[in-house]
């Protein structure tokens, strides 16, 4: 009997070990899909069309990174950051009435810079803490002048254990949906597309 527990053990033990070893490391990649824009159609703004360029620039290239087996795991977006928030914009302004086009077509730039979007993590084998900020710079380039909107939004997020993927990207939509919403409810933008347009 004692040697059927003994055995028993050591079987309990590789298998436990074999799993550990077999088990395989997050993907690095994290998704997301913005929700539709919600502004209110306007024919007026019909008459202008708009380019819309994002530039990043971001201090990294990654937005979090945390350590998983003793090793930093850095983690990207996709879409990129630049065509998430190419496509934040674009369906905003379509929502709103305005027209996107290329360059030579457009009266008025519509230039968003995006400054950080980054999720800090603070991990123990108990507890993590998760503060995610995302900061935009939206500038209006006409004519007549410019005018720049600043976008800043964060979330911070305490749980039990180490921080995963999961968590991570729970703090980064949700600081992204309130940017997003932020976009969709302002009225600034399109008052200064109007005011600046050639």
């Amino acid at each position: 009997m004692n040697l059927t527990k003994k055995l028993s053990f050591v079987a309990t033990m590789a298998a436990a070990t074999l799993l550990a070893a077999c088990q395989s490391q997050p993907s690095n990649t994290l998704y997301f899909t913005p929700a539709p824009a919600t502004g209110k159609f306007n024919t007026a703004n019909q008459n202008i069309v708009l380019n819309v360029s994002t530039r990043d620039n971001r201090v990294r290239p990654e937005i979090s990174g945390y350590v998983y087996n003793e090793q930093l795991l850095k983690l990207n977006s996709a879409p990129q950051i630049t065509q998430l928030f190419d496509q934040i914009v674009k369906q905003d302004l379509n929502a709103k009435g305005f027209r996107v086009g290329t360059p030579s077509a457009s009266n008025t730039n519509v230039i968003v810079n995006v400054n950080d979007f980054y999720a800090n993590v603070e991990s123990g084998n108990l507890r993590h803490k998760i503060n995610a900020s995302i900061q935009l710079d939206i500038q209006v380039q006409g004519a007549k002048g410019q005018y720049t909107k600043k976008i800043v939004a964060t979330r911070m997020q305490e749980g039990a254990f180490s921080a995963n993927n999961a968590d991570i990207h729970k703090v980064l939509n949700q600081t992204l949906a309130e940017v997003a919403r932020t976009i969709y409810q302002d009225q600034e933008i399109p008052a200064a597309i109007h005011q600046y347009s050639n």
